[in-house]
């Protein structure tokens, strides 16, 4: 089947990276290209043939040409935050939902949209999005764990799938699929425990939960067939059986381990089979073309063929010992596998024992993740076989979470946290990455001191924090323990050696990391700490917690200096210290604030809407500005996010910027006042020209 070729929305000549693709005014670029959308669904949509693929991002929904590993489309910017994704079986046109629950039905060659459906009245966030075989449906399972069949042509919902009573609902569907004739609808949910935190206690919500289930219905009435504890399902070519990972009816909800594998009638609703063999969790089943033989892969690194008629094994690999192998059937019916290396994925004839070729993907790129999730894919399009290790760097999770971004002394260089793990380096001028510090670490926090060097920490199990110096990673400089709760909510000291700690509870840890000792402990919240900011001169530190009271203490005594005179009880989103020190800058829900840092008295109040709270803030280098990023409310249905410029003198509104669009976690200016970069829960940088407004 042929592939359709996407239309070009939003490509720039001349850049094929898509740095300044689909940019909002008075931006520069955007560094990284946005989030994979979160949750349990694929990330990926993938039309037959095999020469494109789509990736949903929060930004939009990038398209690539797989030969290449380069984007050739952005569609869907106008409001991002892609939620879910999926492609007709005939290729011709993609279903996109976004997360304020409108879903439309797209021609891929003309971009024109065939049908859309405004799913907003229940708030929905899509984790799957699947077409029928015969394309007249559409499946979905939202952020509460709901299924739900809807007609494409009609824009209707002519089904809801019962899941039971439940005690919570959240979003924990696994896996969504329809059989091969459209005649049922399957889905794994989790129904995971749910746990609060209060008063420094950790409570099970929902005891009664029955664990991971798989569900087998009726699409076009929502009637239910059959309703398992199993996992990892995949229905027969034929339609006639589902199998899937079970555990043994011996062993109780908490001690379950999915080590057998069980086949069902799904006319009748019947378990027909039973194996067991494995020792370990089976991770991967497929059927065979002809339905009659089932393959199974399990963490004991065994493969085992199972003749389905006859109940028995037929066949047991044991050979894969170094890695996990994805078995698949090749629709000639030869027994294949891939092996996902540390650099590469192998595809083996498992039959023949025999490796058939070798791609290049890192481990953590889009295009690995996705040979796990369409392996068969391995043997259709044997052309991702010319990579050279560098091709797919724009599909690795190159991302950002850009909580805070800091410019480096010398201007030309920003650092954020990368997604995952260490901080990500970016060269301005070019707009690429240019190396990862901590790489392997999960950082909490970092700060970058005048010299340029960089310090970073990292919470471990909410009790541990370790300072490492971003250019040693070989072992952290300070190593602290608390019996506590900690959280990610952590500050240091501007040219100092002190780190200020926030906990569930609601203590503040201080700790001198270059003596790695602990000093004091500030008491006063009775909750969770929502931020903590020192002054320029790391004397003083502010605190806001979810107990809505806001506090500013003597660092030196770890005394309470005051609690912020509020005119009611709220927690500051954000806050920053003018580079002088003397103003202190709250964001809130009801506007700014700017304080007497000496006596917290009100300088001047700036009012803003409800769809605009402020939550970043930043004062520039000069001290004469400010500039403010608004947390998202998804019920004030924005399209994006406003970022705001003020004068501090008066209050003056200079310029509103709209980029992102969700919340703006963190913004700075450039040391010469010239650029400002913003950091977006999408996982992206923009970098905006603020020359034009202010006296740089």
């Amino acid at each position: 089947m042929q592939s359709r070729k996407p239309a070009s929305f939003n490509v720039v000549s001349g850049d094929s990276e898509g740095t300044t693709w689909a940019l909002p005014e008075d931006a520069i670029a955007r560094l990284g290209k946005g989030i994979v959308s979160s949750g349990p669904g694929p990330k990926l949509a993938l039309p037959p043939g095999g020469v494109y693929f789509a990736v949903q991002t929060r930004v939009g929904l990038w398209w690539y040409e797989m030969s290449s590993k380069s984007p050739i489309a952005l569609w869907e910017t106008e409001r991002g935050l892609i939620a879910s994704a999926d492609f007709s079986p005939d290729g011709e046109w993609i279903a996109i939902a976004n997360w304020d629950g409108i879903l439309k039905v797209m021609d891929v060659q003309s971009g024109e949209c065939i049908a859309r459906m405004d799913r907003t009245e229940a708030q929905n966030i899509y984790a799957h999005v699947v077409f029928s075989p015969d394309r007249k449906w559409i499946a979905i399972a939202n952020r509460d764990g709901n299924v739900e069949v809807l007609d494409v042509h009609q824009g209707v919902c002519i089904a809801r799938m019962d899941r039971g009573e439940r005690d919570t609902q959240s979003n924990d569907v696994a896996h969504l699929e329809f059989s091969a004739d459209s005649k049922f609808l399957a889905a794994t949910a989790h129904n995971p425990k749910v746990y609060s935190f209060r008063d420094g206690e950790r409570k099970l919500i929902n005891p009664n939960t029955e664990g991971t289930q798989t569900h087998v219905w009726h699409p076009e009435t929502g009637e239910a067939i059959v309703k398992f504890a199993g996992t990892n399902f995949t229905f027969s070519p034929d339609s006639r059986l589902l199998a899937g990972a079970t555990a043994d009816q011996a062993m109780s909800n908490d001690d379950r381990v999915d080590r057998c594998v069980s086949v069902w009638d799904v006319t009748t609703g019947e378990r027909v089979a039973n194996f067991t063999g494995h020792s370990d969790w089976v991770g991967s089943v497929a059927f065979s073309p002809c339905s009659n033989f089932l393959v199974s892969m399990s963490r004991d690194k065994n493969l085992r063929v199972w003749d389905v008629e006859e109940g028995t094994q037929k066949m047991v690999y044991t050979d894969f010992e170094e890695s996990w192998v994805e078995p698949f059937y090749s629709p000639e019916g030869e027994l294949l596998g891939t092996v996902n290396r540390q650099d590469t994925i192998e595809v083996w004839n498992i039959e023949c024992r025999e490796k058939l070729y070798t791609l290049e993907a890192h481990p953590r790129s889009v295009y690995a993740n996705w040979f796990k999730k369409f392996p068969q894919l391995a043997i259709t399009d044997k052309k991702t076989e010319v990579g050279d290790g560098h091709t797919s760097s724009t599909l690795r999770e190159f991302v950002c979470y850009p909580d805070p971004v800091l410019f480096l002394p010398d201007g030309a260089t920003l650092a954020t946290k990368g997604y995952r793990n260490g901080i990500v380096l970016w060269d301005i001028r070019d707009k690429h990455p240019l190396k990862t510090l901590l790489e392997g670490k999960r950082i909490t926090s970092f700060t970058v001191l005048p010299s340029g060097n960089m310090l970073a920490a990292t919470v471990q199990n909410e009790e541990n924090v370790a300072v490492w110096d971003a250019e040693k990673p070989d072992k952290p400089i300070a190593e602290f323990t608390e019996q506590g709760h900690l959280v990610w909510r952590m500050a240091f000291a501007p040219m100092d050696d002190r780190l200020a700690v926030g906990s569930r509870e609601g203590t503040i840890y201080l700790y001198d990391f270059k003596r790695n000792e602990r000093l004091r402990s500030l008491t006063g919240h009775t909750d969770f700490i929502w931020s903590v900011s020192f002054s320029p001169d790391g004397k003083r530190l502010v605190s806001s917690s979810s107990d809505k009271t806001s506090k500013l203490w003597d660092v030196a005594s770890g005394e309470q200096i005051a609690t912020f005179p509020l005119d009611e009880s709220r927690t500051l989103m954000g806050v920053a210290f003018s580079p002088c020190g003397r103003v202190i800058a709250t964001g809130m829900f009801g506007g700014l604030r700017l304080w007497c840092a000496e006596t917290l008295t009100t300088l001047l109040e700036i009012p803003q809407p409800q769809t605009q709270k402020p939550y970043a803030l930043a004062f520039s280098p000069c001290g004469k500005y400010l500039a403010s990023g608004a947390w998202w409310q998804r019920e004030k249905g924005m399209d994006k996010l406003a970022i705001q410029l003020w004068d501090v003198a008066t209050g003056e509104k200079i310029t509103t910027f709209w980029g992102h669009p969700t919340d703006v976690q963190s913004l700075a200016f450039s040391p010469d006042n010239t650029l400002l970069a913003s950091g977006s829960h999408d996982c992206t940088i923009l970098l905006w020209d603020v020359k034009p407004f202010i006296d740089a």
